[in-house]
């Protein structure tokens, strides 16, 4: 089922001008002319992915604008906030979506409806049919459907992974819409990552989680974890990993000194050139 909810607000357009060409410019030339020798990309706001009147059903765009014709790879950010809270409008996550859309990525940061709106798995839902919006309306991005990564931290990893790892046919696709097209990413990396909830609750059930999905057949998976984290316990996302790895999976794991913020606003240093390497292994930006 393929619904048009793809329409751009003029007024939520902006251009960005990120490098300069060599060299001073004549102040007369007109304003066509000097554009031509910056890269741009355009940054669209609250763009929605499905119909239906929840205000989280909304994301945000920036793509590259003069960058060539050739198709793209695209990156899906994934906000955290323990599912509870967060939002897409953090500078984190903007930051991160305008700094990729200028590598040569489109980019989309996704909103999604929090436990106080929705109980779980609405919010596994809500990412998976982002993820199908994204790939309907591949030809008008120029988005290459085989060269989709996923980013997040925390809850926003946890839902990362799950693009990665659960099948279309696991009963987590929800009513969205958009039918025809895969939900799955073919690359997927996570900071601070919930890989199990590890209490007896409603929750904790092994289909929610990424410590369900243990198998050899899942894309590559790069996740980042703290030494001191009070809230995912690295000796949970190691036991993960190794399990990974057994099963024959394709996943990398780098584990640095620091608590829950590492990847979001610690060591970032050390992450993000991490992070850009991963990517750019398996999604090929400069094609």
């Amino acid at each position: 089922m393929k619904r048009n909810v793809f329409n751009f607000p003029a007024t939520l357009i902006v251009v960005l001008l990120l490098a300069a060409c060599n060299g001073k410019k004549d102040s007369t030339q007109d304003t066509n002319a000097l554009t031509q020798g910056f890269n741009t990309i355009t940054v669209s706001k609250d763009l929605p992915y499905r119909e239906g009147d929840s205000e989280s059903w909304k994301l945000d765009l920036a793509m590259p604008l003069n960058f060539g014709s050739e198709v793209r790879p695209a990156l899906v950010i994934v906000h955290g906030g323990g599912w509870r809270a967060g939002s897409k409008s953090v500078d984190v996550y903007q930051k991160m979506m305008v700094d990729y859309a200028q590598k040569g990525y489109v980019t989309i940061n996704v909103e999604y409806r929090l436990i106080g709106e929705a109980e779980f798995p609405a919010c596994i839902e809500d990412v998976k049919c982002a993820v199908r919006w994204l790939r309907a309306h591949a030809e008008e991005l120029r988005v290459d459907p085989e060269r989709i990564g996923a980013y997040g931290h925390s809850a926003g990893a946890h839902l990362a992974l799950m693009l990665a790892m659960v099948p279309d046919t696991a009963g987590l696709e929800g009513d969205g819409g958009w039918d025809d097209y895969s939900s799955r990413v073919n690359v997927a990396a996570a900071g601070s990552p919930p890989t199990e909830l590890g209490r007896d609750v409603p929750m904790a059930k092994e289909e929610w989680w990424p410590i369900g999905y243990i198998a050899a057949d899942h894309p590559p998976l790069f996740l980042i974890q703290g030494t001191s984290d009070p809230i995912v316990l690295p000796e949970r996302t190691r036991d993960f990993v190794e399990k990974m790895k057994t099963a024959g999976a394709n996943i990398d794991y780098l584990e640095i000194e620091g608590q829950h913020g590492v990847a979001y606003n610690e060591k970032l240093e050390v992450t993000e050139p991490a992070l850009k390497k991963f990517f750019a292994k398996y999604l090929h930006p400069e094609l």
